[in-house]
């Protein structure tokens, strides 16, 4: 069964209907839809079809919600959500560990004050630039108006831009004094003072690749 533009353009309504409404997922959907519907032999009647092919996905389209974003919508929808979440928190997490025991070993093994703060000034400088880069990307997604999973998690996540720039203040006028560096007792204290700056970092990195995603998507299915 071959597919006119009308028909296409039902299933696409049908999918809006149902709250699939971010492109990449719906273009997706639509896709697989369409080639099953084309691939049935047994029937040529298009609502038939349409309506035995829809039962295939409607686990998938059934409303629920979660705990990610507190979303509610279609399954998949807040499955893949749910899944850019979980990938945030965990790659900033393991980033974060991973960088903050590298600037203590480098800080012990280099215990002068100026390798510190010239560690400190580079980290702050990068963490402005990623800030900037996450305003500006902010402004073209929202100036677009195309809507993309992506580019709704990239939204709702801009609500730490507040905790960004406390973040970045405090560290950069934080103090620090030459004896600690020598002094083994405070490991877990240098771990803090890396750690959360440096998740907080992570996490704007991922958020920039999140909408780089999003801008990805419309290049790729021409959505402007």
């Amino acid at each position: 069964m071959k597919l006119t533009n009308e028909q296409i353009a039902i299933i696409d309504q049908n999918l809006i209907d149902k709250g699939v409404v971010y492109e990449e997922i719906k273009l997706e959907l639509l896709d697989h839809i369409v080639t099953d519907i084309e691939l049935e032999t047994e029937e040529s009647d298009f609502d038939v079809v349409f309506s035995k092919v829809m039962l295939k996905w409607e686990k998938a389209l059934e409303e629920t919600s979660s705990f990610w974003g507190n979303l509610v919508g279609p399954r998949i929808i807040i499955e893949k959500y749910s899944s850019l979440s979980k990938r945030k928190y965990l790659l900033s997490l393991l980033f974060a560990v991973a960088f903050s025991i590298l600037m203590i070993i480098i800080t012990k093994l280099n215990p002068e004050e100026y390798i510190y703060n010239v560690l400190k000034m580079v980290f702050s400088s990068v963490y402005i630039v990623l800030y900037l880069i996450i305003i500006i990307s902010l402004f073209f997604i929202w100036k677009l108006k195309t809507k993309t999973i992506h580019g709704r998690f990239f939204q709702k996540n801009c609500s730490y831009l507040a905790i960004h720039l406390y973040i970045i203040y405090t560290f950069i006028n934080g103090h620090t004094h030459l004896h600690r560096h020598y002094d083994k007792s405070a490991f877990f204290n240098m771990f803090l003072e890396w750690f959360m700056p440096a998740l907080f970092f992570f996490m704007i990195i991922y958020h920039i690749m999140i909408a780089k995603e999003h801008f990805k998507i419309i290049k790729k299915y021409k959505l402007v």
